[in-house]
């Protein structure tokens, strides 16, 4: 029945490389939380600015003082997320209280780019666990996918410069997951006070992520299409996105990386989508490239791993 639905949604649109094409620059479906997204202690408290010639950014920030009510009446806030990747079931918990929360550092600001494919809300764990154990804000922007149009995350970043700028925050960490590093990289290219990078299994070349996705998450369709509709479809959407696509070079733009910003990638050698073999090809010494073992995707982008989350804490606080 799926070899049967796929062919007919195919056959319905003009080619392989349309329906690909298509299918990637869908707005993201929004997901339900229960009504988590409006208790500010979970989901963080929603942002709306705008530059003057009215290019306006949605987006939320969670900040230490957010719990304050909440830890006058109870002793702990109990955060839990599971991961079910292959047949691999993992959690990542965390119990935040009064006694284990970091000094607060208002003047610090940690913004966090999704990947591609997820509401944003889904990183609102992390953004709260961040927050608590690193006294900074953090600004969960919207994955590449939740805006009108599809530009690889890179829309309305000079609405967030304008934000930042005009701001209490004399210092930026940025840290980005996948596709969302497109985006963080040129945020950090922009901002002059931005004291490190940290990239999470980083997009590769378009068409290799595509195809990589694809089959991993995708079967049915993969069995239908050739390498080359893949690679086709990846040139019409940054074609349609209107993007320059030196600025999805990330090999390219972190050979160039100047030393003044620390920059840490995380990969591994079980991620299929950013595999780590790919990195190799960095030679700024600048960068460095740090190797989780057997690690997939879904993995790397949810910090499953005590180890690696443990680490990118530490390189934040």
């Amino acid at each position: 029945m799926r070899y049967i639905l796929c062919s007919f949604y195919i056959l319905l649109l003009t080619g392989c490389q349309s329906f690909i094409a298509y299918q990637i620059t869908q707005p993201a479906q929004e997901v339900p939380f229960d009504g988590m997204e409006n208790m500010v202690m979970f989901s963080g408290a929603v942002q709306h600015t705008c530059t003057k010639d009215k290019q306006c950014l949605h987006f939320r920030l969670f900040s230490q003082s957010d719990l304050n009510s909440y830890f006058s009446k109870e002793s702990s806030l109990g955060l839990s997320l599971i991961v079910k990747s292959g047949n691999k079931t993992e959690e990542f918990s965390s119990q935040l209280d009064l006694n284990n929360q970091a000094t607060p550092n208002s003047s610090s600001v940690i913004v966090l780019f999704p990947g591609y494919g997820l509401n944003s809300m889904g990183y609102s764990f992390q953004a709260r666990w961040l927050s608590h154990f690193t006294g900074k804000d953090v600004i969960i922007m919207p994955a590449s996918n939740q805006y009108n149009e599809f530009k690889f995350g890179l829309n309305n970043l000079d609405v967030l410069k304008h934000y930042l700028d005009n701001s209490q925050y004399q210092q930026i960490d940025i840290l980005s997951y996948s596709m969302g590093c497109i985006a963080a990289m040129q945020l950090g290219k922009q901002m002059p006070n931005v004291k490190q990078q940290i990239m999470v299994a980083p997009m590769v070349h378009f068409d290799s992520a595509l195809m990589s996705v694809t089959k991993r998450y995708y079967p049915t369709l993969s069995y239908f299409v050739k390498d080359d509709d893949f690679k086709t479809a990846a040139k019409n959407v940054i074609h349609d996105s209107g993007i320059d696509e030196t600025q999805l070079d990330l090999i390219a733009l972190l050979n160039d990386r100047q030393p003044s910003v620390s920059t840490t990638l995380y990969v591994s050698n079980g991620d299929l989508i950013s595999p780590a073999d790919y990195w190799q090809a960095l030679q700024n010494e600048s960068v460095s490239v740090v190797h989780y073992s057997d690690l997939d995707h879904t993995r790397m982008v949810s910090l499953i791993n005590q180890a690696m989350r443990n680490e990118v804490l530490h390189r934040l606080m």
